[in-house]
């Protein structure tokens, strides 16, 4: 950043066209953007035409281009004329005078070829990346791929420091190394509940009372009732990992794993009586044909879903209006939700976007990233594509048009999601709703806390491993707990797990007196 010290002409008039970039010129551009937004998608950054004064501003910024790695589901056939549009937009309404090179990654493959490209200390400017799915944010941070962005976020991202979420979500993005923050989070539902998805039509069917089930246990009856009425339906299958509590007692907190009137201790859920509890459930299931029979070996469990055959599955989000989102992944069945966990706090990490510390324009690209955050035309060119070719909106209702060349339906992956359009079936609150469960979510008793495993490698990778092995037979009811879990537990042992849960214990335990706990 020493270059910046010699450029402090420069500097001050990067802030000034900041400014300007959220002053708004044309007023029939503000009414447009108003129509089409949202009730509760938040303040946008108007992006009108500049006028002839920011121009000759303008001219003073040297033009660049930044450079986006970011991760989708799949690639778009019409992502070139989606980048022609942005660069376009950003062109003739925004002071950035940058154009921006699109990079999207399959989810897949995204950790491969994101761990290359930062090792060869490529340029670039934008990097995707996630508290724990890819390309984890604090190994990264660690790794030194991302830049601390705490003295830049106020200068060149204003408004996305003091509006995108309250300030107090800011603590969950600072890393664990140093406090310091790296990434913008896209703002999302920042909370969750566990429960079950039934399919509507079976519901209705057998009249069954989704609110009589309040633990996985009270599935039982509807699942015994699918089993012998509904050959070729399976009614039971959930994504190895998302198969929900093990007991509504045991919370788990990052690596921890802690008893509701025992916070501040962790615990090995692996070697609890409510696990082995909880697998003798699955086991019997799963003798009794209620689970998917190979359901420990499937890779994709999209692909199972959209068979549309799946009667009960688990959601361990609870998103508002997140009912409106399955028919078209399972099937074209609607749905309908139980949620038998109350909401809790999960954090902001889910999805960011980083600042590549090989970016030669740091400052341009945070500024990027404010207008991407603020302004809701050019938010929705990166989510959905370009009106009237690739979606139509009716009412703030989003629609893909027949064969979209355009509909990457990662819309949490580029920015602030209450920017976004509603989808079909969502509640015009939806927004709001979401707002509300994030703010009014509990929190975890040891909300904060950061495990340092530092010293604990071989021991963290090695209980990885049998758990990689072991985890999912077991939870998925294919492997007999009886036989298999002693196994399971043994091989942790010698692992190193219980050298890991000591540790855990002792920094938690600093932790609370630290913090007065």
């Amino acid at each position: 950043m020493g270059h910046l010290r010699k450029k402090t002409f420069r500097l001050s008039l990067f802030a000034v066209v900041l400014t300007m970039a959220m002053t708004g010129c044309s007023s029939k551009s503000n009414e447009e953007t108003a129509a089409n937004k949202p009730a509760d998608s938040g303040t946008s950054v108007s992006a009108n035409t500049p006028d002839t004064d920011a121009n000759a501003e303008n001219e003073t910024l040297p033009p660049v281009e930044l450079t986006w790695y970011y991760g989708v589901s799949a690639q778009q056939p019409g992502q070139q004329d989606v980048e022609d549009a942005v660069n376009r937009y950003l062109k003739e309404n925004t002071k950035l005078n940058a154009t921006v090179k699109l990079k999207p990654v399959d989810f897949g493959s995204y950790d491969q070829k994101m761990n290359v490209t930062i090792a060869s200390n490529e340029n670039m400017d934008i990097i995707w990346t996630t508290g724990s799915w890819l390309l984890k944010y604090n190994e990264n941070v660690k790794k030194g791929a991302f830049l601390a962005i705490d003295d830049l976020l106020p200068k060149y991202a204003p408004k996305t420091l003091s509006d995108l979420m309250p300030a107090k979500f800011w603590e969950d993005v600072k890393a664990d190394t140093d406090g310091k923050i790296y990434a913008v989070p896209s703002y999302q539902v920042a909370a969750t509940s566990f429960g079950f998805v039934f399919q509507k039509r079976f519901v209705d069917k057998y009249k069954f009372d989704v609110n009589s089930v309040k633990t996985e246990a009270d599935l039982a009856p509807f699942l015994e009732t699918l089993k012998k009425n509904e050959p070729g339906v399976v009614p039971f299958a959930f994504q190895a990992g998302n198969n929900g509590p093990i007991d509504g007692n045991l919370l788990d907190y990052g690596p921890v794993t802690y008893y509701k009137n025992d916070p501040y201790k962790s615990v090995d859920k692996r070697g609890t009586p409510e696990y082995k509890a909880y697998l003798d459930l699955m086991h019997e299931w799963y003798q009794k044909g209620y689970i998917y029979s190979d359901l420990a070996t499937v890779k994709d469990f999209n692909q199972l879903m959209a068979k549309g055959n799946i009667a009960v599955m688990t959601d361990v989000t609870f998103k508002p209006g997140g009912e409106a989102g399955y028919p078209a992944k399972n099937g074209g069945n609607e749905v309908v939700r139980k949620a038998i966990t109350d909401p809790l706090f999960t954090g902001v990490t889910t999805s960011m976007n980083a600042i590549s510390k090989a970016s030669k324009n740091p400052e341009r690209a945070l500024m990027l990233l404010e207008l991407v955050n603020n302004d809701k035309k050019l938010y929705d060119l990166l989510c959905y594509g370009v009106e009237g070719k690739d979606y139509t909106v009716a009412n703030g209702v989003y629609a893909p048009v027949e064969n979209s060349a355009y509909a990457p339906q990662v819309d949490w992956v580029f920015g602030n999601q209450f920017n976004g359009l509603l989808r079909p079936g969502q509640p015009a609150d939806v927004f709001e709703q979401t707002k509300q469960l994030n703010e009014q979510a509990g929190i975890h008793p040891i909300n904060g806390f950061k495990f340092d495993d530092s010293s604990l490698k071989t021991e963290v990778a090695a209980v990885a491993a049998v758990q990689a092995e072991y985890a999912v037979p077991l939870e998925t009811g294919t492997a007999d707990p009886s036989e298999v879990l002693p196994k399971y537990l043994e091989a942790l042992k010698k692992a190193g797990s219980e050298k890991i849960q000591a540790e855990l214990n002792r920094q938690l335990a600093a932790w609370a007196a630290k913090n007065g706990k």
